[in-house]
């Protein structure tokens, strides 16, 4: 169940008084790394934002820090102060967690150096970083490949919709990469794709979602965020299944959700984690992929008899070979 960030912050930190962060603030452990994670949407979203406070909710677990969360961090007038009071309090780790995020870290990171920080975004971030801040993004091409190609392994299916958030680079490199899976295991599948332009504006997913379920579509792909709330929402409601909807949706993605590709940030993170207590932090750029679990594929769901009995073996060979890197795809980014 999830908790209310009230909540959550009282059971984080305490009673202690507020801070001109506007959150309790913590008695921090010697032995513990002090972490700040601004994240541009809300932690309970079930998808981007969720997964991040996951990953640094078991960090503490472990031991290895203590933390403070920053929500709704979209808006870089908002961020950069933010950010500067994170610094100028001797956070030995400051985590902006998504492209919203990435031009505050770095405008800020340049006047303390001795603060290490994290960005993310698309692939030309790598070529951006300073000496105290590392970089992190996704293998594009692996989460919208491997989603097409489910998606066209499903029975009887011949419209297939697509509902991305902004036209964003990396967005557009996903959903390409859908499309080049889906014409590998159903060429002859129409593609039915709309953008809504927000993250995480569920209402506008509903939207989308019923527009492309008007034309014909039969099963709907999300490439992710918040808005695959509202895709499970109309989906459940006109009575198809859907693609890539990451979290638990209100309760209906079990039963309108095939399988998605999921993030997994804990790895990137605990590499920050360790980086900075080695004391060679910076300049380096992660790519979460399924060789390093930072991509993990779902369990199949079988609900409904579009799903093959035999879909999840074979989608795990696939999931092989990609870890491996004896099957590559393409550069979708650049495409």
């Amino acid at each position: 169940m999830l908790l209310s960030r009230r909540t959550l912050l009282a059971g984080l930190f305490g009673t202690a008084s507020a801070t001109a962060l506007g959150v309790s603030s913590p008695v921090w452990s010697a032995a513990r790394l002090k972490v700040a994670l601004l994240t541009p949407g809300l932690i309970n979203d079930g998808s981007f934002n969720q997964v991040a406070f996951e990953a640094v909710q078991k960090l503490k677990g472990q031991g290895l820090i203590a933390y403070q969360v920053r929500e709704k961090m979209r808006d870089p007038a908002s961020s950069e102060p933010i950010i500067r009071q994170y610094a100028s309090q001797h956070y030995d780790l400051i985590i902006g967690h998504g492209i919203e995020l990435s031009e505050p870290i770095l405008n800020v990171a340049k006047d303390f150096p001795k603060n290490h920080f994290s960005a993310s975004g698309g692939p030309d971030l790598a070529g951006k970083l300073l000496a105290n801040v590392d970089g992190w993004t996704y293998d594009f091409a692996q989460q919208g490949y491997l989603s097409g190609w489910v998606a066209g392994k499903l029975v009887g299916i011949t419209k297939v919709g697509l509902i991305g958030g902004p036209q964003l680079p990396f967005i557009l490199a996903s959903h390409k990469g859908f499309k080049a899976g889906l014409a590998e295991t159903n060429p002859k599948a129409q593609v039915l794709e709309v953008f809504t332009g927000s993250f995480d504006d569920v209402q506008k997913a509903v939207e989308a979602t019923r527009g492309l379920i008007g034309q014909g579509a039969e099963v709907v792909w999300t490439s992710g965020d918040g808005i695959g709330n509202g895709v499970a929402a109309a989906a459940n409601q006109a009575h198809i299944y859907t693609l890539g909807v990451t979290g638990s949706a209100g309760g209906l993605a079990k039963k309108v959700n095939i399988a998605s590709v999921e993030l997994d940030m804990y790895p990137t993170f605990r590499a920050y984690v360790d980086a900075v207590n080695a004391g060679d932090f910076g300049k380096r750029f992660f790519v979460s992929g399924l060789a390093n679990k930072g991509l993990v594929l779902s369990r199949v769901n079988h609900v409904g008899k579009i799903v093959p009995p035999h879909l999840e073996k074979e989608v795990g060979q696939l999931v092989a070979a990609l870890a491996s890197g004896k099957k590559t795809l393409p550069d979708f980014y650049g495409k």
